[in-house]
């Protein structure tokens, strides 16, 4: 790949004022409907301009706005560090060393697509957000860019050790994915999503713009709202269920499009560098993780991708908790044999060496079984009693405090921790089975705490610490706790393996 000169400053393609002005005007859009529409309505008058005449000045505005912002965007290489320059009214520079450049992405909104323009994001060390942001770049000065940077990133640290070449001839465009997503796993992979996360989402956006806009939405129909009140009322037993069924309807419809649009064209590549995935619709992504930065792999299930055989692994990275939360990459629709083709590709040693098992002590369960059905149904039962309502409706009681029995045991059954000289494996959840593998040499600290009921029972919880978050087993025999943390703490220590 031919060197970039990127030592003079250098602009966006031309294009970019368009997306400079859209981006401009989405805010503005925002901003009137939020605060002028609210509080002014429809007959909004300025100086003898209505919304109409404004629309257009603002439009011209910004226009201008755009055009300058455009040529006050340089971006060049100044020794070791990226730099961008910024700003019409407020002039801003910002310097990024390549040895803190953690990961460079490309995006692509509905606009940059028509445009044929992709926007560059760049991760560094310690942010809480992308510092650097180029939004208009063809696609293959993007790709030159991103190369360029990633290489760069490779020989400024010193625990790299893939030489320049192995990194100029990492190409993802010339590598067959390791995985893609047919329209048929798009399907299943959106008929198994959490339908009720995403009908009470809708529910939320639907119901935040009417009451935002309740003089237009609401008003209009008060009269026949009013008229047709008692009838709603009186035939509440019928519609209930009717307005169940609809809500499932329309949650399985919103899961399927948010799928569609997130996870089209889905391929995921395992490079030299790192991770590498592309999808989306609309707004077409591309996002790479470099090993180094991976601080464990998890991956999980629910009982509909159970029935066929589905699982989604996710990558945990170095970062805060926000960070990790926003920045989480997914690979939905796996089936076993994909699942364990990628755990051995990323860890080809994980079944190197004898495993030792954990497992909680019966406490786990009784606190689940006293909080979740005990102290529930008996604050029902006495909320029926004073009600003096027939013994018919407390039978649903003891069903449910059987089902939270069963599953509670089932909880703290599946509920395990092996451990050998290379891997923490922990494993959790019944009805959502979850298991995380975690290289001894990613934990950065380890630590035990005992609350007065655990130390009374000769119990310890333990923590594991990692850059990505702590994760945490409650209940182990305080015995079996020490001997797992001496063993992993001499395990760290005599690691030759870097976390970073």
């Amino acid at each position: 790949m031919p060197k970039l000169q990127l030592h003079q400053p250098q602009r966006q393609a031309p294009l970019g004022v368009i997306i400079m002005f859209f981006q401009n005007l989405r805010r503005a859009i925002n901003f009137v409907l939020a605060v002028v529409v609210v509080n002014f309505g429809r007959d909004f008058s300025w100086l003898g301009m209505g919304y109409t005449e404004w629309g257009i000045i603002f439009a011209a505005f910004f226009l201008v706005y755009s055009f300058l912002q455009y040529r006050k965007f340089y971006f060049y290489v100044s020794g070791d560090n990226f730099v961008i320059e910024r700003g019409v009214l407020k002039q801003e520079k910002i310097n990024v060393p390549f040895g803190r450049i953690q990961s460079v992405n490309t995006k692509q909104n509905v606009i940059q697509r028509l445009l044929n323009l992709v926007g560059l994001k760049i991760d560094t060390a310690g942010s809480q957000q992308q510092e650097i942001n180029i939004p208009a770049l063809s696609k293959a000065y993007a790709k030159e860019l991103r190369d360029y940077l990633m290489e760069k990133r490779y020989e400024h640290l010193e625990e790299a050790e893939e030489s320049e070449e192995e990194i100029s001839s990492s190409n993802v465009g010339q590598r067959e994915p390791l995985l893609r997503l047919s329209i048929a796993d798009l399907f299943k992979v959106g008929f198994t999503q959490n339908h009720l996360r995403s009908g009470l989402i809708l529910f939320a956006i639907v119901n935040g713009y009417i009451w935002e806009f309740e003089e237009y939405l609401i008003k209009p129909f008060e009269p026949y709202l009013e008229e047709t009140a008692q009838t709603f009322v009186g035939k509440g037993f019928i519609l209930f269920p009717i307005g169940l069924l609809a809500f499932v309807i329309i949650s399985v419809i919103a899961s399927l499009i948010t799928t569609v649009l997130r996870y089209y064209n889905f391929s995921f590549y395992l490079g030299s560098e790192g991770l590498d995935i592309e999808s989306g619709l609309l707004n077409r992504n591309s996002y790479n993780v470099p090993y180094e930065k991976i601080q464990y792999f998890f991956w999980e299930s629910n009982p509909l991708r159970r029935i066929i055989g589905y699982r989604t692994l996710k990558v945990k990275q170095a970062g805060s908790q926000a960070v990790n939360e926003r920045k989480l990459i997914g690979i939905p629709g796996l089936k076993a044999r994909a699942l364990l083709r990628i755990i051995q590709m990323q860890y080809p040693d994980r079944k190197s060496g004898r495993y030792t098992y954990y497992r909680p002590h019966r406490l786990l369960f009784i606190q689940r079984l006293v909080w979740l059905a005990l102290v529930p149904s008996l604050l029902l039962s006495t909320l029926l009693y004073f009600q003096d309502l027939d013994l018919i409706f407390y039978i649903p009681i003891p069903l449910f405090f059987a089902l939270v029995v069963f599953l509670s045991y089932k909880y703290w059954r599946s509920i395990r921790i092996r451990v050998n000289a290379g891997y923490v494996e922990i494993q959790k959840g019944y009805v959502f089975p979850k298991r995380i593998l975690v290289p001894n040499y990613k934990l950065q600290n380890l630590s035990l705490n005992q609350s007065f009921l655990q130390a009374w029972r000769g119990l310890k919880s333990f923590q594991f610490h990692t850059a990505a978050g702590t994760l945490s087993i409650s209940h182990l025999p305080a015995e079996d706790s020490e001997s797992l943390y001496n063993y992993l703490l001499f395990c760290i220590e005599s690691s030759s393996e870097k976390w970073m």
